[in-house]
């Protein structure tokens, strides 16, 4: 015989009899539930680590990288999609029609991303590549929407945000496949500048770094003045070899000047000018 419940507690009743039933919803959707977010986190996950290895070591060499970014982006999605439709379906849902219209949506998307990424404004570089901007020199560690990370040469980690990088004049030598060493040094006014020029000319062409394309070493005289002789050494070289190149070549210079008695190095000097005073004596 059931037990009649007084008028003023039905409501509370029902809401525990209502919290139940979900309760008990859940409890059998649980391993539903709790595999669709393992799926989601693993699959996430893996994708992520591919982009990371792919930003690493392929995307410098990359012609188009926005495919690759498009590609992995559309990953992202379509595990988001797959999941859903797996749970869809397991509840007794009929995701035939569904699966198709997402899975064309999710393509049709990025196909037009992937032509409209040229019309967005974005920043030109990409992870790897050697930057000037705002002053900071290195290599781009990581790109987000606030801020790129830029790794300097000596170890530094420089946060630079975007919109000061918008706004800076950027130097990307990442796309250079040469790149041109100058050398500007002054020299006396006293030493055989043909033997100068002849000297630093020896010095490029000896290394075998330095190469005769887009133009062969060259020196030429930029400046004169009561302190010497400008003279600027020009060559080109591989990028990958730019800043070694250029000291080694520096160090030979400066080494060939100090050990040659031909050709010297203007050094900073000051003249200093005593001006004679009458004192009148008082006798």
């Amino acid at each position: 015989m059931e037990t009649a419940i007084p008028v003023g507690e039905q409501p509370v009743a029902a809401a525990i009899q209502e919290a139940a039933e979900v309760v008990d919803q859940v409890s059998a959707y649980g391993s539903l539930i709790t595999n669709s977010l393992y799926l989601i986190i693993i699959g996430m996950i893996v994708v992520f680590l591919l982009h990371k290895l792919t930003s690493k070591f392929l995307y410098p060499h990359i012609k188009k990288p926005r495919l690759m970014r498009v590609v992995f982006g559309t990953l992202y999605v379509l595990i988001l999609v797959v999941t859903m439709l797996m749970v869809l379906n397991k509840i007794g849902i009929d995701t035939t029609v569904i699966s198709k219209v997402a899975l064309m949506t999710v393509l049709a998307g990025a196909v037009i991303v992937f032509f409209l990424i040229p019309f967005l404004p974005r920043l030109p570089f990409l992870i790897g590549q050697m930057i000037e901007v705002n002053g900071v020199f290195g290599t781009v560690e990581s790109i987000s929407y606030a801020h790129t990370t830029i790794r300097t040469f000596d170890g530094a980690m420089v946060f630079v945000p975007n919109p000061v990088i918008l706004a800076s004049k950027i130097i990307n030598y990442h796309n250079l496949p040469e790149r041109r060493i100058a050398l500007n040094l002054i020299v006396n006014l006293d030493a055989d500048i043909e033997e100068v020029r002849t000297l630093l000319l020896k010095i490029m062409n000896g290394d075998e770094r330095v190469v005769e394309e887009p133009a062969a070493p060259l020196v030429r005289a930029t400046t004169a003045s009561a302190n010497g002789l400008e003279l600027t050494a020009l060559c080109w070289v591989k990028n990958d070899d730019f800043l070694n190149t250029q000291s080694d070549l520096w160090i030979r210079v400066v080494t060939a000047f100090n050990n040659d008695g031909r050709v010297t190095m203007s050094r900073p000097k000051q003249e200093i000018y005593i001006a004679e005073s009458k004192v009148d004596k008082v006798g």
